[in-house]
């Protein structure tokens, strides 16, 4: 007598993507298999700040996703499209903290993140241009402005015993979105790795999803 096969479900996570560096550094990360299987992660490109909300917005209204988040930049201060896309989320909602819950950022730029897998470091720009030398330094990627293929090639350089090290680094860092060189990546990436799913359950009950 033949068993019935075994149906697995993962819990569908879109993860909207502000641009390319957050794009290709998530896939990345999921390459390595450092999170746990429970989940299937659907990452999104936003191309830009100022259509992350609508790509969001589109994502949610498609249900076809467990929960819908953010990945992006604070840029620097007075971190005008960052705050607008936290106050267009909260105004969906209509719950005053719905983005705390639902954005993982980085003051003031993913970049943060990608090169705390190399070393220690503290952005205090987003420029690209500003930032080009110490991108060479730390990953060997000359002239660095952001191109696909170059931001390809610096994360072709992450494996996998880099991320507990780049873990390490950032909880160093306070989780304040005013401060830079600091993220609440961390936060995420911890939930990522468990099988607990009751994140997910908690967030949805307070935004009444």
């Amino acid at each position: 007598m033949s068993r019935v096969p075994i149906i697995s479900r993962k819990h569908r996570v879109c993860v909207i993507c502000e641009g390319m560096e957050e794009l290709v550094y998530f896939k990345r990360l999921l390459e390595l298999n450092v999170w746990s299987t429970v989940y299937e992660f659907i990452p999104i490109n936003a191309q830009g700040e100022s259509r992350i909300f609508a790509r969001f917005q589109d994502a949610y209204n498609n249900d076809n996703y467990e929960l819908v988040i953010v990945f992006c930049d604070t840029d620097k201060k007075p971190h005008k499209e960052y705050l607008n896309v936290k106050k267009r989320i909260n105004d969906f909602f209509d719950k005053r903290n719905a983005a705390r819950k639902l954005i993982l950022w980085a003051n003031p730029c993913s970049m943060q993140l990608i090169l705390s897998h190399f070393g220690d470091i503290h952005l205090v720009d987003q420029g690209k241009k500003t930032n080009a030398g110490i991108i060479e330094n730390m990953t060997g990627v000359k002239n660095y402005n952001g191109h696909e293929t170059q931001i390809k090639e610096i994360c072709g350089k992450i494996f996998r015993r880099s991320y507990p090290e780049m873990k390490e680094r950032l909880t160093e860092q306070e989780y304040d979105e005013e401060k830079a060189g600091s993220s609440n990546a961390v936060l995420f990436f911890d939930r990522f790795e468990g099988d607990d799913i009751g994140w997910i359950d908690n967030i949805r009950k307070t935004l009444n999803c």
